[in-house]
């Protein structure tokens, strides 16, 4: 199903280019006195072969690529990142970003993970009270990394969540909710060490 997924906009490519040119082709060599026979075959020929140039020009969308190819990256640029991102969403909260060591760094997707993360930041600014804070915590772990998002709402934290359990999920790690202390809702990602 991936693959398919993958290929389909090069396909796409190939076929809106193939037939217009093919079309074209048959039509310019009928007009000015050229078999069918001829024009037919080589203009189908050209078409397939400017259709599969520019499909194989069409390279890989952002997730595509990501999903190919993980890599080591700052966990602290990406928590920042996500919670600059999410601010025009936050309205009347905060985020506050902790992370520890400073340069902790976690091997995977950026992309697929700054997208989890910033759904999660979006989720607990949601459950959180105006005047709230929304904390993005992150440590070293005897497996990996250990992120936490932790609002100040009323510790009501399981809707919502599909999105970023999934590429969480895909990510080798495991993501749970917990109730935090005094109130709130924590939700804890564990992802797999560098």
């Amino acid at each position: 199903m991936e693959r398919a997924r993958t290929n389909k906009p090069r396909l796409e490519a190939l076929i809106v280019t193939a037939v217009p040119v093919t079309a074209l082709g048959v039509v310019v060599g009928m007009g000015v006195g050229g078999s069918l026979l001829i024009c037919g075959p080589v203009s189908l020929a050209l078409g397939l072969v400017l259709g599969a140039l520019m499909a194989a020009a069409i390279g890989p969308t952002a997730e595509q690529a990501d999903t190919r190819a993980p890599h080591t990256f700052g966990v602290r640029a990406l928590l920042a990142r996500a919670a600059h991102e999410t601010r025009p969403a936050l309205s009347d909260v905060d985020v506050r970003v902790d992370v520890a060591p400073a340069k902790l760094s976690a091997t995977g997707h950026p992309e697929c993970l700054h997208r989890a993360v910033a759904d999660l930041i979006v989720q607990a600014a949601r459950r959180s009270p105006p005047g709230g804070v929304v904390t993005l915590a992150a440590r070293s772990a005897p497996d990996g990394v250990r992120l936490e998002v932790v609002d100040e709402g009323t510790g009501d934290c399981g809707a919502g969540l599909a999105e970023a359990r999934r590429i969480v999920d895909r990510h080798g790690g495991a993501m749970r909710t917990e109730a935090a202390r005094p109130y709130g809702c924590r939700v804890v990602v564990e992802l797999p060490g560098v």
